[in-house]
């Protein structure tokens, strides 16, 4: 029944796609709203363990399994990496630097990835992955040096930041662990691994939330903090089970390669919002966000781009 109910679900997996990029790319913001109302910690424990209830309800429903055995071990060690870490990185970097900043270092760990492949499993770095990962970090180094002195604390942009890249880096080492037991052949399944993910750095962060920073400092009372809450913890959660709905119904390749729009769904949202960066910082997050692009796309889909630019560009000049 489970799996009858799976396979009636919308076969667009452009739909699944556009929603994981539009849930996660909008919840830059509101995580820096729920900072404004309650301390990191327990943010990042709150929003795992509405993560982990939405996604082990999903499991039996779309008929996925939980891992077990050495899987199970893996899920607990990854889920420290790609969920704790993560969660509590993006929340401290957006915290510190803000959310436009967070959103465009965190979101480089593709490239980290990359150079963790090359280094660990040998495998070969095109030109176009070396002008991805010169162009990303590159420009990440141009958006923070513009900033100095500027709105943010000069220490608290360069730690919200350092912050943002640690957390990328556990997330580019999980996800390297998962493409090494896919290579195996373990029939790891995704959905019902990052149940498990997101349970077990739940079940530690949540507890040492409420130790560290006990109730008091938390504003349960504000409007604000649990609509931010709800977007950031199931309805992000939502956005992981699209995610995968799109793996199923498209390469890998493509699926992942999508997400390097997240981040410029978030700066749109700061734009929106009146808070514009001025042109070296949105020049630095702009040759960031093309970095990831180069970097993680397809080259067939990149060379698909060209012809539809060029008649734009000839659509344009005729009208003119």
């Amino acid at each position: 029944m489970a799996q009858e109910t799976r396979q009636r679900l919308p076969r667009t997996p452009l739909l699944f796609l556009s929603g994981t990029v539009l849930i996660w790319g909008t919840g830059y913001w509101p995580t820096e709203v729920a900072t404004e109302h309650a301390p990191v910690l327990q943010i990042t424990g709150l929003r795992l363990a509405a993560g982990a209830v939405v996604l082990l309800l999903a499991v039996p429903l779309m008929g996925a399994r939980l891992p077990r055995g050495h899987l199970a071990a893996w899920a607990l060690f990854t889920g420290l990496l790609m969920a704790g870490l993560f969660q509590w990185g993006l929340t401290e970097a957006i915290a510190l630097a803000g959310p436009g900043n967070g959103a465009v270092i965190i979101n480089t760990n593709p490239l980290m990835v990359l150079v963790l492949a090359w280094i660990f499993l040998r495998e070969h770095l095109s030109m176009l992955n070396i002008l991805g990962l010169l162009a990303g970090f590159g420009g990440v180094v141009l958006m923070v040096s513009s900033q100095l002195g500027g709105e943010y604390e000069t220490r608290d942009l360069l730690l919200g930041c350092a912050i943002a890249l640690i957390s990328g880096l556990g997330w580019a080492g999980g996800v390297l662990i998962l493409r090494t037991l896919a290579n195996r052949d373990e029939g790891v399944d995704m959905i019902g691994f990052t149940a498990a993910q997101y349970a077990v750095a739940s079940v530690l962060f949540l507890p040492l939330a409420f130790a560290v920073d006990g109730t008091s400092s938390t504003d349960w009372a504000s409007g604000g903090f649990w609509a931010s809450m709800m977007w950031i913890g199931p309805a992000a959660a939502f956005g992981v089970l699209f995610f995968f709905l799109a793996l199923e119904r498209l390469a890998a390749a493509k699926t992942s390669s999508a997400l390097f729009l997240v981040p410029a769904v978030a700066v749109i949202v700061e734009i929106v919002r009146g808070n514009a960066p001025g042109a070296l910082v949105l020049a630095g997050m702009f040759v960031t966000v093309i970095g990831v692009a180069l970097a993680v796309v397809p080259r067939e889909q990149l060379a698909a781009v060209v012809p539809f630019v060029r008649r734009r560009l000839r659509g344009g000049a005729a009208g003119g």
